[in-house]
């Protein structure tokens, strides 16, 4: 009996998911016909390819070797078909990202209604969370993530990066003095991230490069751990804060923060498309390049 080419898909997202359960979520089928045919499957390969147990689902020894030689095929395969259904203007599905909700709000309005306009046929689910989502199991097609990356097997493309610098209520500034250059930052009362680029240190550069870093640790009674908390204290007179530019601006343009150190801010924070495969779906290859001009447009 001759593996059935349909089920070796199927064993694909079973083992991208690890898990029988969101891999028939995933596929749209009962878990139990999904169950049947890698069943099915491994008997007409003569082999075991998962151990199951209640908790996981786990690759044995030639379920490894099959997946690392199959994988790349049906990839290879979906690539195909959505290609061919981006020439004939028929894409379609849903395009999931995962990001924070502060960038989301910054940087996701306008190039996706550019990219609703453009493929009508195309749904849009975005996860607004600080946490890092599991690509791998989790039904996303990619994730945004903004500063440093930790090493893993996930795929990153660099798209841009966003700008930041240091702000304060008009009311605040006005009980402080002698903040002249960044050493001064030292005596004011300093917003803090609980983590990411700007969490324990803030490194400054002026804005014409015409000198190197100053590097100011960070000690601060307020940790927050979004960057609109730390808008709001800012706002309230807590103190100082490093907020994105384009977040600030209308703030700035009211007066209600006003700009600290005016010569100096953040160093440019990357942003990065990650994804776990190097084949991404066409919908969101096509959604890519209109995020990049956006961030670039910034």
């Amino acid at each position: 009996m001759e593996p059935n080419l349909s089920d070796i898909a199927l064993f694909v997202e079973v083992v991208n998911t690890r898990s029988f359960s969101r891999a028939a979520e995933r596929l749209d089928l009962p878990a139990s016909t999904l169950s049947r045919r890698i069943a099915k499957l491994e008997a007409a390969l003569g082999s075991r390819l998962l151990n199951r147990t209640t908790r996981r689902v786990d690759l044995t020894e030639m379920g490894a070797a099959y997946y690392t030689r199959c994988s790349p095929l049906v990839e290879e395969a979906r690539q195909v078909h959505e290609d061919l259904a981006v020439m004939q203007d028929r894409v379609s599905g849903t395009l999931r990202l995962s990001c924070t909700p502060e960038f989301a709000s910054l940087y996701l309005p306008d190039p996706l209604l550019a990219f609703a306009q453009q493929y009508a046929e195309v749904k849009v689910e975005l996860d607004l969370s600080t946490r890092r989502a599991d690509l791998f199991s989790e039904p996303l097609d990619a994730a945004l993530r903004i500063g440093s990356l930790q090493d893993s097997t996930l795929v990153a493309r660099r798209l841009g990066q966003v700008r930041r610098a240091l702000f304060a209520s008009p009311g605040y500034l006005a009980t402080r003095s002698g903040l002249q250059q960044p050493a001064d930052l030292a005596a004011h009362e300093l917003i803090c991230m609980m983590q990411g680029p700007a969490h324990g240190q803030w490194a400054l550069e002026r804005r014409d490069r015409g000198a190197g870093l100053f590097t100011q640790p960070l000690e601060s009674r307020f940790i927050a751990g979004g960057m609109g908390v730390q808008r709001e204290l800012a706002l309230r007179g807590a103190g100082i804060a490093a907020l994105d530019e384009r977040l600030a601006a209308p703030d700035v343009a009211a007066g209600r923060l006003a700009p600290v150190l005016a010569d100096w801010c953040l160093r440019p924070v990357p942003v990065y498309l990650v994804t776990a495969s190097r084949l991404m779906p066409a919908r969101l290859r096509l959604f890519v390049p209109l995020l990049e001009a956006h961030l670039k447009a910034g």
